[in-house]
């Protein structure tokens, strides 16, 4: 509890984790994606997820010095399509995307993240 709390008051804690799912190792960007999810649960920690996730598309893009993604969760849904092999990573990532889309209470807030996630194609991903 004192480390999370430590975590959720500094600015930058949670940018610094998310930029974490740059990583080769699965059972990592599970660990990561675990964390980003109890964030998102507690009051204010919805908000911090999705400017985390603003910020990782912005640094991936000035890292490999292209074009910024269009859309904040882009690079975790080709993280998702691409670790097929690691079920561990691919549990956590669906289920940081369940906890991101339903634990807001606007029903069209929900609806437009749900949006997001299915330009990413994850509907015919799952199929």
């Amino acid at each position: 509890q004192y480390g999370f709390n430590l975590v959720m008051s500094h600015p930058h804690a949670v940018n610094e984790i998310a930029l974490s799912l740059n990583n080769k190792n699965p059972r990592m960007k599970a660990l990561v994606l675990e964390l980003l999810a109890a964030v998102c649960l507690v009051r204010g920690g919805h908000e911090i997820i999705l400017a985390a996730f603003d910020n990782f598309k912005e640094v991936r893009g000035e890292w490999e010095q292209q074009d910024l993604e269009k859309h904040r969760f882009e690079r975790l849904m080709e993280y998702f399509r691409n670790e097929d092999s690691s079920i561990d990573f691919m549990v956590a990532c669906m289920q940081f995307i369940n906890i991101v889309v339903h634990s807001v209470e606007d029903m069209n807030f929900r609806v437009h993240l749900q949006y997001e996630f299915t330009k990413l194609g994850l509907e015919e991903f799952l199929q």
